[in-house]
């Protein structure tokens, strides 16, 4: 649902704000803004993506987990999305999603995101239930029949 909305939200806003900019500074100024701030944006993301790269490398190679990187790296991933949606807004997104400070920031609040929901839920909430080895009760069908649980001889 969320998506639907920001997949509606976005261009309105966007068309918005291009038409606003077009307003102050011209069509022609506003357009040619919006593929310089594309461009910049693609240029960081190539730069940051490699010191991300690098930085992950860096913490494998030293034996830890690159648990930092891989957000980052998913963050800069994120960035190069918005820069190449055109739109000032989702370029403006994506621009602080390549600055460290801004990257920072996000990814502060979504590891704390992220821990709280971790810490709220009961341990293995996600796993699947185990059989055990030994012989169960027959299973029950709809019809009344009992059937033996798969793997397991008749009898």
């Amino acid at each position: 649902m969320v998506v639907v909305a920001l997949l509606v939200l976005v261009p309105i806003l966007e068309l918005a704000v291009f038409v606003q900019v077009a307003q102050w500074i011209g069509v022609l100024e506003a357009a040619l803004l919006l593929a310089t701030l594309s461009l910049l944006g693609c240029w960081l993301v190539k730069s940051q993506g490699t010191a991300v790269w690098r930085e992950g490398r860096a913490t494998v190679a030293a034996g830890r987990i690159p648990g930092r990187a891989v957000v980052d790296g998913l963050l800069v991933t994120a960035a190069g999305v918005l820069v190449l949606v055109p739109g000032f807004v989702t370029a403006v997104c994506g621009l602080a999603l390549l600055v460290p400070a801004g990257r920072d920031l996000v990814r502060t609040l979504l590891l704390r995101r992220w821990t709280a929901t971790a810490r709220s839920r009961p341990a293995g909430a996600d796993a699947l239930p185990v059989r055990s080895r030994e012989r169960s009760q027959p299973l029950q069908l709809g019809g009344g029949g009992a059937v033996e649980p798969p793997g397991e001889p008749l009898g």
